[in-house]
């Protein structure tokens, strides 16, 4: 007897995410990805401010305009509660639904295809989990290594392809049941948390030095008129310093390789359950070394 599917014919396969404040170059990138992967008009970008720029960019996408509160009042929790809720309304439209960063890319190993919709497939079964989280990979630019300028036409990862591991970004972004996100999306009310074997979210937030550098000393600014306030509770990972970032990218790439069996067993075996066993963030931290993605990966996006 074959098995019951949960793939429900009457919804569409699969919808994307994003909620985006200017980081032009970011959307750009990310519309263009995934409008390869659903096509636009299953794209959805919340615009934070009702900015018209957005809308020229990801015309023929959906574009939700979301008021932006210059007192930034609660940023993050308002943030992630309505992008929670977001999904979980699309969510009776769609099987899946990919919710992110637009710094964020999900990709596909290209081992293993090219289709994110046909590769979920695996996955309509009743036991299948109610998350998936893509293995965290941040891309990292050397400019002393990689010399190209990202203006100049062709992918981004065949010009950019050092990054270094980071278990933080193993978001289980990738849904299909109901959905509480935590602040930035790290982990869900989903358990138990499940790493795909060859699905990749790659965090383009220092894709390329000039660029991470400007956001780098803007997000600085945006960190002090947040937390300069009196409901401000605690720090997030924009408070990087400019330092920090250009000692990691003065590095060479260790090796050409995404194979990393002993780093994902360490962000599984020291998985931390927090708030009485509801929500899991992995362990295993960040590596402090570069590596260099595969050249199967640079025609990607």
């Amino acid at each position: 007897m074959a098995r019951r599917l949960i793939f429900d014919p009457t919804k569409s396969p699969l919808g994307v995410m994003t909620m985006v404040y200017q980081d032009y170059d970011l959307l750009q990138n990310w519309v263009s990805y995934y409008e390869k992967q659903v096509g636009r008009q299953h794209l959805y970008i919340l615009s934070h401010g009702n900015d018209p720029e957005h809308r020229r960019i990801a015309e023929g996408a959906n574009v939700i305009n979301i008021p932006r509160d210059p007192s930034l009042f609660q940023l993050d929790r308002r943030r992630w509660f309505l992008i929670s809720q977001f999904t979980n309304g699309f969510l009776r439209y769609y099987n899946w639904m990919i919710s992110g960063d637009v710094d964020e890319i999900v990709a596909l190993d290209p081992d293993q295809g090219s289709n994110l919709v046909k590769y979920l497939q695996r996955y309509e079964r009743p036991n299948s989990p109610k998350s998936i989280c893509p293995f965290g990979i941040e891309i990292v630019h050397n400019p002393d290594i990689e010399l190209d300028a990202l203006n100049t036409g062709g992918a981004i990862l065949g010009k950019r392809r050092l990054f270094r591991l980071n278990a933080n970004y193993a978001k289980p972004c990738i849904v299909r049941h109901d959905v509480s996100f935590t602040n930035g999306g790290h982990a869900n009310n989903h358990q138990p948390r499940f790493l795909d074997d060859h699905l990749y979210l790659m965090h383009l937030r220092f894709y390329d030095f000039e660029l991470s550098c400007d956001r780098l000393k803007g997000r600085a600014v945006l960190r002090k008129d947040i937390y300069d306030k009196p409901d401000s509770q605690k720090k997030d990972g924009w408070a990087k310093s400019i330092e920090t970032y250009k000692r990691l990218a003065c590095q060479e790439p260790k090796e050409t390789t995404i194979d990393f069996t002993e780093f994902r067993t360490a962000m599984l075996e020291t998985a931390q359950d927090l708030h009485n066993g509801k929500v899991t963030f992995f362990g295993g931290g960040r590596s402090k070394e570069l590596y260099r993605l595969p050249d199967r990966f640079s025609g990607l996006f």
